[in-house]
């Protein structure tokens, strides 16, 4: 496990705005991606990068799009960018 997923507040994070994408239907884990979870279809996917931006305040382009296939990629992103942020 990565330090971003021992991050209980950026977990916590990520758990909602998975949460609005997927509503509860979905059990939501650190190792969960996408080619584990038929649910996660590449509209489900969309909106998860919008509920993603909606709650960091950031922006993803094409090669987040394609990279960011599971929760642990997630958060190391979001780590990265917001460490730049700070």
């Amino acid at each position: 496990m990565n330090a971003a997923a021992q991050d209980p507040a950026l977990l916590a994070r990520v758990e909602k705005a998975f949460r609005r994408a997927f509503g509860p239907r979905v059990a939501f884990h650190e190792r969960l991606d996408r080619s584990s979870e038929a649910r996660w279809t590449s509209l489900k996917h969309v909106e998860l990068l919008i509920a993603l931006e909606v709650e960091f305040g950031v922006r993803f382009d094409g090669t987040d799009a394609t990279d960011l296939t599971s929760v642990e990629r997630i958060l190391e992103r979001l780590a990265a960018r917001l460490a730049v942020a700070q």
